[in-house]
């Protein structure tokens, strides 16, 4: 049985990868489109054509479909698989969450208005 620290919601989402300096030799040039199997507070598991090596840390711009807001957070490769079907790369990510406001958007995104949780945060 796996713990995890935060609750996964399955939702997909639109996300753009953009690779660092150091995966751009092994994952290609440019960016990469994507879309999220399930997110939570600490992470996501993306859906990709591109496979990102474990370890490496990527830029990853999130389209919150509910929300309509743009996350853009650095998230660090955990694990990456292909998919049952072999089509597609699941890439488990780690958010490294380097602003406050990046965290609060999550946190409006995924239980305002699920379960009732304040909008703000003071």
């Amino acid at each position: 049985m796996e713990h995890r620290k935060d609750k996964r919601f399955a939702e997909q989402n639109n996300v753009l990868i953009k690779t660092t300096s150091e995966v751009r030799e092994a994952a290609g040039n440019g960016a990469v489109n994507a879309y999220t199997r399930d997110i939570s507070l600490s992470g996501a598991r993306i859906c990709s054509q591109q496979d990102f090596p474990v370890g490496s840390v990527i830029r990853i711009v999130i389209e919150l479909e509910r929300t309509h807001q743009s996350l853009k957070v650095d998230g660090e490769v955990k694990w990456s698989r292909r998919t049952e079907d072999g089509e597609l790369f699941e890439v488990g990510v780690e958010f490294l969450h380097s602003i406050s406001q990046t965290l609060l958007s999550l946190i409006k995104h995924l239980y305002s208005e699920r379960d009732s949780i304040p909008a703000s945060v003071s």
